[in-house]
């Protein structure tokens, strides 16, 4: 019997409850460990494999560590080769104006601290690139089994993770950052291409109003927008819903 809780704790007694016995009575095996996580993320849950005592476990217990299928998707991406690097592509998205400059020194340093981060999470997430962009800029990706829950549903959780990461690199170091996870921003960015051809194509010389974005990925369709109508005004607007692009109608 498979019994997942918070806690081991909880999971022995869940299991006692469910085979009508006492804890002491029970042969148990851990199949995962409880993890609180990081920074208020990827909390892990106890996970059990229980029989009776002295009966035997079955031989391939039925569980896999939580998968998304965009993590699914990140997997098979990182399979091929890559064509060309993202860092070019991507150093405009989230680069400012920055003091900073990027040495080895720094570099090393910012891969030993995200790397103990992780270590210490019990996730099977490597800190796989810690690199130069250009001078104010470093690109940091995350790879590993665990980059579904760290990408987590819609990307909401690689939204608060690339926030945090880029404050601390900012106010710490301050530089500008490229954050990547598996090939995540990459297939975000191959999206909104689609996205932003389509509106350029149907628009004309019509206003243009996006769908709402959040996170880096509205600067992403304000930069290619701005490529796209060098003379036109290209705003940022905030709304309920999130921010959204405007281009205002050619005179």
């Amino acid at each position: 019997m498979i019994i997942e809780a918070e806690n081991l704790k909880d999971a022995y007694n869940k299991a006692a409850a469910e085979l009508g016995c006492s804890v002491t009575q029970l042969n148990v095996r851990v199949l995962q460990h409880p993890s609180g996580g990081f920074l208020g993320f990827f909390k892990k849950n106890a996970v059990i494999e229980a029989v009776l005592e002295g009966e035997k476990f079955s031989e391939n217990p039925e569980f896999s560590a939580p998968q998304n299928k965009a993590g699914k998707a990140e997997k098979k991406q990182g399979d091929k080769s890559e064509s060309q690097s993202p860092r070019a592509t991507h150093s405009k998205h989230r680069k400012e104006k920055q003091k900073g400059v990027v040495t080895d020194e720094i570099l090393s340093d910012i891969k030993e601290k995200l790397s103990a981060l992780f270590r210490s999470s019990e996730f099977n997430i490597e800190v796989s690139d810690v690199s130069k962009i250009d001078e104010n800029t470093v690109y940091i990706k995350l790879q590993g089994e665990d980059s579904a829950l760290l990408i987590g549903k819609e990307g909401h959780r690689y939204k608060a993770l690339s926030y945090m990461i880029y404050n601390w690199i900012s106010i710490r170091y301050d530089l500008a950052v490229v954050f990547e996870i598996a090939e995540f921003l990459q297939n975000q960015e191959r999206f909104i291409d689609s996205y932003v051809n389509a509106l350029v194509e149907r628009s004309g010389n019509e206003r243009i109003v996006t769908k709402a974005f959040d996170g880096a990925f509205i600067k992403i369709v304000a930069d290619k927008l701005k490529q796209a109508y060098p003379d036109r005004f290209v705003g940022i607007k905030s709304t309920r819903s999130g921010k959204i692009v405007i281009v205002d109608e050619k005179s």
